[in-house]
């Protein structure tokens, strides 16, 4: 079975965060989550859903660009926290850096609703064979 970021079901966490998919394809994944309920005591997004939001663009990205009967995981993610993002959302934009026949690594810009670049990011993932086949 070929997995596609539009018909993976939202795991607990992403459900949680309250994730909208705004942009899905091959080459892009765009994603935002409120910053109600996801803030640090301070008023600011927490710095985990930042980190959050790099791994979940990254993964649907990679899987979009996996070969026939693989699957991606995470082998690597970094983020830069720039700014405080005290505002209504965040938004992710992940995009292809580089792929090959066995991994694609992912660069993720987070934007707060201001179109204030508050985070950027990289994941680097790994193509397995699918498990159960």
């Amino acid at each position: 079975m070929k997995y596609f970021a539009t018909e993976i079901h939202d795991g607990e966490l992403a459900a949680r965060l309250g994730v909208e998919l705004i942009e899905v394809s091959a080459t892009e994944v765009v994603e935002s989550i409120p910053t109600l309920g996801n803030i640090q005591p301070f008023g600011a997004l927490h710095g985990g859903a930042n980190a959050f939001l790099v791994e979940d663009s990254a993964s649907r990205l990679a899987l979009l660009n996996a070969p026939e009967g693989r699957i991606a995981v995470g082998t690597e993610l970094n983020i830069s926290q720039l700014a405080p993002n005290m505002t209504g959302s965040a938004t992710a934009r992940a995009y292809v850096i580089r792929t090959s026949r066995g991994s694609l690594v992912a660069g993720v810009e987070i934007t707060d609703s201001d179109n204030q670049l508050t985070a950027i990011g990289r994941m680097t993932c790994v193509f397995i064979q699918t498990p159960g086949q």
